[in-house]
């Protein structure tokens, strides 16, 4: 999605609430740089996240890679990593950068007009993560979450998602 970003677009608003369409992806591109780097250290490793330069879609594409190889080294899941709020175990923050990745795509799509469906199964398992996952405290003006919004338990999954995550379907 980063990649078919238009210059002409950057500026229009998103459904996160205070950001734009580049503020979005620069948001995406950080987050999969700091996993690179938390996983990284985990590892003990000297390399350093690449250098995203002012490219969207080819710093996306660089940063994507980087954290990719990383959650694939041997043993990545089995490490502890050092995120936002604290340690935490690999295997759960994979999903935290899943769950990120995947919701502001989807936020990129609604602000440019542009289709995106996200893979049933994996919406699926978010929703369940963010069901035993995402605490009141953490929904709110200026916290990571909206308040849920209402949505019809037949919906669609993707809306299901978009909805709990505090976003209008």
């Amino acid at each position: 999605m980063i990649g078919s970003i238009r210059p002409y677009e950057r500026a229009k608003k998103t459904p996160c609430q205070g950001w734009d369409v580049s503020a979005l992806a620069y948001h995406m591109i950080g987050t999969c740089a700091t996993f690179t780097a938390a996983l990284q250290e985990a590892a003990g490793s000297g390399q350093s996240t690449p250098d995203v330069g002012f490219d969207l879609a080819a710093a996306y594409a660089e940063i994507s890679d980087a954290v990719m190889t990383e959650w694939r080294a041997p043993g990545a899941l089995d490490r502890t990593i050092k995120v936002g709020f604290g340690p935490a175990p690999a295997s759960f923050a994979i999903w935290l950068l899943i769950a990120d990745q995947m919701l502001h795509t989807w936020d990129l799509a609604k602000a440019t007009g542009r289709p995106y469906t996200m893979p049933e199964d994996l919406s699926t398992t978010i929703l369940t993560f963010m069901h035993k996952n995402l605490r009141p405290e953490m929904r709110g003006p200026g916290k990571a979450f909206g308040p849920e919004v209402l949505c019809p338990e037949d919906a669609p999954i993707q809306d299901r998602l978009a909805a709990f995550s505090g976003r209008q379907p």
